[in-house]
C-alpha cells in the first residue's frame, strides 16, 4: 500500500507540472456517501468465530456465539416431529454489520495543483449484526417449550480527517487527486446478548448490554476523480481509507450469567475503525480565496 500511493503522488506531481490545464483555485465544499459492507471490522467474528469464554457455557463454551454454530446446531438437532423429550434448534441470522458512512468537508485548493481538506464523517450500523438461537423442547403432550439466545451487534464511529494533497487537471471538467493526513477518530461497537439459564450454565438468565470504545489520532488516505457536470458543481468518486483503531477501556458485566461465561467481570476487547471505502458525492465551489 506505502508503495501504491508514492506511485501515485509520483505521478501526480509529475502530471501536475507538466499539465497545460489549471486546477480551479477557491474554497469548495463537498457531500459525499459510502457504504460499508464490514462494520467496525466485526464480520469475521460475527459470522465465523464468535467470542471465546471460560468454557463455562452448556453448548458450547463461546461466549458469543458465531452465526455459523448456530447454523450447524439446527442442521443437526432432533427434529423428530416434537415426540417427548426431542429438541429442535432454529437460527436466525443476518451476517456481519453494514453501515452508512457520510462525510461533510470543506477543501481549499491553492498554487493550482494543491489542496487541504477537513471535514467530518459518521459511519452508524444500518442493517445485520443481529441473530436468534430458538430452542425448543417437547414435552409429553408434543407442544414446544422454548427459549431463546438472541445477539445484537452495533457499532458507530466518528472521524475528523485533516488531508493534504495534489489535484492533477487532466481536462478542463476532470480531476484526480490524492492525499494524506491524520485524522481524530473515536466509536466503538456494542453487544446486547439476552440468554436463558440453560444456555449461560448458571441459575440466572444472562442479559448483557456491553459496549467497546476506542479513540485518538491516526492516518487518513485518498485517491479519487472529479468532474464539472454543472457551472460550479462537481461530481466525483474517490478512495477513502482511514487507519484507526486500539484496545478498549476495561467494561465491567452485571450479570451471573455474563460473568460465568467469561470466567470474569471485567473484559476488554480491541476496536478497529480502519476502513476502505468507495465514496460517492456532490463538490460546490463556493469562492476563490
Amino acid at each position: 500500500m506505502k508503495k501504491f500511493l508514492v506511485v501515485m503522488l509520483a505521478m501526480a506531481v509529475a502530471l501536475s507540472f507538466g499539465s497545460m490545464a489549471m486546477a480551479k483555485d477557491g474554497l469548495s465544499v463537498d457531500l459525499g456517501f459510502a457504504w460499508n459492507f464490514n462494520g467496525a471490522d466485526m464480520t469475521k467474528t460475527i459470522v465465523k468465530d464468535g467470542e471465546a469464554g471460560a468454557g463455562n457455557t452448556l453448548l458450547t463454551g463461546d461466549a458469543i456465539m458465531a452465526e455459523n454454530v448456530m447454523l450447524s446446531l439446527e442442521k443437526v438437532s432432533d427434529l423428530s416431529n416434537g415426540l417427548p423429550g426431542a429438541q429442535t434448534v432454529k437460527a436466525d441470522t443476518n451476517g456481519g454489520m453494514q453501515g452508512l458512512s457520510t462525510a461533510l468537508r470543506a477543501r481549499y485548493d491553492f498554487m493550482n495543483a494543491f489542496f487541504v481538506r477537513l471535514g467530518v464523517a459518521y459511519d452508524m450500523k444500518v442493517l445485520g449484526g443481529d441473530s436468534t438461537l430458538t430452542l425448543n423442547n417437547f414435552d409429553a403432550a408434543g407442544i414446544p417449550t422454548g427459549s431463546k439466545v438472541t445477539q445484537k451487534w452495533d457499532y458507530s464511529a466518528l472521524y475528523i480527517p485533516l488531508t493534504i494533497g495534489i489535484n492533477v487537471p487532466v481536462s478542463e471538467k476532470f480531476n484526480i487527486y490524492a492525499g494524506l493526513g491524520l485524522t481524530y477518530y473515536t466509536g466503538g461497537w456494542s453487544i446486547e446478548v439476552k440468554a436463558p439459564a440453560v444456555y449461560t450454565g448458571v441459575a440466572a438468565a444472562g442479559d448483557e448490554d456491553v459496549e467497546f470504545k476506542a479513540s485518538g489520532i491516526g492516518f487518513n488516505w485518498t485517491v479519487g476523480a472529479s468532474t464539472l457536470v454543472y457551472e460550479n458543481l462537481s461530481v466525483f468518486i474517490e478512495l477513502d481509507a482511514q487507519v484507526a483503531g486500539g484496545m478498549s477501556d476495561v467494561q465491567t458485566l452485571d450479570s451471573a450469567g455474563g460473568i460465568n461465561a467469561f470466567g470474569s467481570n471485567k473484559v476488554a476487547y480491541p476496536v478497529n475503525l480502519s476502513q476502505q471505502l468507495v465514496r460517492f458525492g456532490v463538490s460546490y465551489y463556493i469562492m476563490a480565496l
